[in-house]
């Protein structure tokens, strides 16, 4: 009876230790988003927002919003 006890608790402190590591593995929230305040914004598919998100590593690119030049994901490598 004892080591079947000890079996269980063995298993749940498995289990317990796997959700803690796994914790925060898949984010369901959208991609963040930095706006730098360069005006006026192009609009367009091809404007200067897009490429300079693009140059700058935001992978999911970039757009206008009122006067600001907003980038979406990714972002400059840290060092």
């Amino acid at each position: 009876m004892a080591t079947f006890i000890n079996r269980v608790h063995f298993f749940i402190a498995l289990l317990c230790i796997a959700s803690v590591l796994t914790s925060g593995g898949v984010i369901d929230g959208p991609p963040f988003m930095i706006c730098i305040g360069q005006g006026p914004c192009p609009k367009g598919p091809d404007s200067a927002c897009s490429l300079y998100c693009a140059k700058n590593h935001f992978n999911k690119g970039g757009r206008c919003e009122a006067s600001k030049c907003c980038c979406y994901g990714g972002g400059p490598p840290s060092i």
